[in-house]
């Protein structure tokens, strides 16, 4: 197995990304700490990797709070003894107005999930990693941090930090034998993407298949990734496959941006 003996931090649990990471982790052997602001569906995730055998510890967290991040980094020593692997996949869209029009406090508050909430975890995990001179932290990032849409300002602001904060990492760590990687979603299959496609489709006067076609003509893979397949990527960064691999942002996207 390929997190065999592996302890895995992953915040932004929920029911697309964030589980689709964990139930591949616990698959592949991860013993695992999750994360998340919203209880509910922390524990029905978690519920579901227990029920499949996995061991798992679960705690409600609020990663722009650092006092809450440092238990959950306690939390998750105490339980396991160390911590190998953290992927911080939490964030927060933010107000979608333009630049011109937005709240610098907006900006702020964007800031403090999408960048400071990861500054928090990789600066507290970092100790447990040292001490074993292995680590792998994987930041999960978003096209708009390179390509940003109107109204989505602040976010591809916060996304851009945290893909550098990804360099400076892989900089200053790799010595010490922790590599850290982004992983850059596009759009991915799920709830979202449905409910997109499905009135858009109405507005466009087409059925869900044609529109979704549609809005993948100019993808050389002709597809939307699900959750699972995109999962498979941080699995690879988080396991010895990618040792050789540090400091990258790898675009999951069905090659949307190589052709943009």
């Amino acid at each position: 197995m390929l997190l065999e003996n592996k302890v895995a931090l992953v915040t932004g649990i929920g029911p697309a990304m964030g589980r689709s990471i964990a139930r591949q982790f616990a698959r592949e052997g991860a013993r695992l700490a999750l994360a998340a602001r919203r209880e509910p569906r922390l524990e029905a995730v978690a519920e579901e990797i227990r029920a499949a055998g996995g061991e798992v510890l679960a705690v409600p967290t609020d990663i722009t709070d650092r006092a809450a991040c440092a238990h959950l980094v306690a939390m998750t020593i105490e339980r396991f003894g160390q911590i190998d692997i953290l992927v911080q996949n939490g964030h927060f869209d933010g107000d979608y107005k333009i630049v011109a029009d937005s709240d610098p406090d907006d900006w702020r508050a964007i800031m403090e999930v999408n960048l400071f909430g990861a500054l928090h975890l990789v600066q507290l995990v970092t100790p447990s990693m040292r001490r074993r001179g292995d680590g792998r932290i994987v930041l999960i990032n978003t096209g708009a941090s390179t390509d940003p849409p109107p109204t989505l300002g602040a976010y591809a602001a916060s996304k851009a930090a945290l893909a550098s904060l990804v360099r400076t990492i892989a900089v200053e760590l790799g010595p010490e034998g922790i590599r850290a990687n982004g992983v850059q979603l596009g759009p991915v299959k799920g709830e979202n993407w449905d409910s997109w496609i499905e009135s858009g489709s109405k507005e466009a006067g087409m059925t869900p298949e044609e529109f979704e076609r549609d809005q993948c003509k100019d993808v050389p893979l002709r597809m939307v990734p699900t959750a699972d397949q995109c999962a498979g990527t941080v699995l690879y960064l988080a396991s010895d496959l990618s040792q050789p691999v540090t400091g990258q942002s790898v675009a999951v996207n069905g090659g949307r941006w190589f052709v943009s």
